[in-house]
């Protein structure tokens, strides 16, 4: 049979974008090809540069803008039209995935689109996705089967971080002061929390107070006082952080939304005691590393986007009574501390 490639399509946030890694590894073992990719965000190729089943990735800088505007569809469209034929994966339900493969001559028969495949109810993105996968475009039906064929047990979410990562992340560490004791990590801050305005403001969903992250991070030094307390975060978020270190008025804390790319960071939840988190896109890289991790849930069920939702090292933490529609503020310190003391040991 001749060599097929597949192709994925999804355009997502960092945590998407994890929870899509075990949908690429599950085409590799079927097709025994790396994945080529089409995505978008300045994350995206950083993490699959470090997942074997990724292979060409082709990055959209808009979908909004028209066409004939935009360098980067153009690009793709060419690279489509040249592209042998093979089975092509959209996890987006938005007209403009198809309207681009159409635009790049990419017949019907080659798509399985989660258009046709609406999620079940409860269902978490990972396991709709990995659904997705096991889907055979028209063009196949009847043909002998991929090489791969079916796996056993559904793939992890976990990225292959590189001993030169490992390296970077360890004389990193070293200069900061942080190597030597059990390193706790916090990800306060969310795609949200980088837009203008006051961080307490209502569209902010998932805002915790600093004055809530203060207490979390005395209590995580009383408990563990041997540890490191590190604020993760993109540059965006260093105000942010700088705030909740300044209130914990403690020793061993320090801030890192300056200098931690995604390898690094990776690295860092590689050995990391365990990790303190709104949901956002590093909770999910947490998780899929294997950091023990407490997550915090609020307005969405947690059950749709929960971090590798089999994982026995996560703990979700919502509102008291799991009301739907009270925010993140309502989820009390104790409960994310009486969580993390939960965790099991690394």
């Amino acid at each position: 049979m001749t060599t097929l490639t597949p192709l994925v399509i999804r355009f997502g946030a960092m945590g998407d974008m994890v929870l899509l890694i075990p949908m690429l590894k599950a085409l590799h073992h079927r097709y025994r090809q790396p994945c080529d990719l089409v995505s978008s965000g300045s994350w995206t190729a950083p993490l699959m540069e470090r997942v074997p089943a990724a292979g060409r990735l082709n990055l959209i800088t808009s979908r909004r803008m028209p066409y004939f505007l935009n360098r980067s569809q153009q690009h793709l469209v060419a690279w489509l039209r040249n592209r042998p034929e093979g089975p092509v994966y959209v996890f987006e339900s938005d007209e403009k995935s198809h309207w681009l493969l159409q635009r790049g001559n990419v017949r019907p028969e080659w798509i399985c689109s989660i258009r046709d495949l609406p999620r079940h109810s409860g269902e978490n993105i990972m396991q709709h996705a990995l659904r997705l996968a096991a889907q055979t475009p028209p063009a196949l039906r009847g043909a002998p089967p991929p090489g791969g064929g079916s796996l056993s047990v559904p793939p992890d979410a976990r990225p292959t971080v590189t001993e030169a990562d490992r390296r970077d992340c360890d004389e990193w560490l070293a200069r900061r002061g942080g190597a030597g004791g059990p390193l706790v990590l916090l990800q306060p801050g969310n795609k949200k929390t980088m837009r203008r305005g006051r961080r307490q403001r209502a569209t902010n969903i998932k805002y915790w107070p600093e004055t809530a992250w203060a207490q979390v991070i005395r209590s995580v030094r009383q408990f563990l006082p041997e540890s490191r307390v590190l604020i993760c975060g993109s540059p965006a978020e260093q105000d942010l952080a700088l705030a909740i270190q300044q209130q914990s008025a403690c020793e061993g804390v320090m801030v890192a939304c300056e200098d931690l790319p995604i390898p690094r960071l990776l690295a860092l939840q590689g050995i990391a005691h365990s990790m303190i988190s709104v949901d956002t896109g590093p909770a999910h890289s947490a998780a899929a590393m294997g950091c023990p991790l407490v997550v915090m849930f609020a307005r969405i069920d947690p059950a749709l986007y929960a971090p590798t939702p089999t994982s026995a090292t996560v703990r979700l933490v919502v509102p008291a009574g799991n009301n739907p529609s009270a925010p993140m503020t309502a989820i009390a310190p104790e409960a994310v501390v009486t969580a993390w003391r939960e965790l099991p040991a690394r």
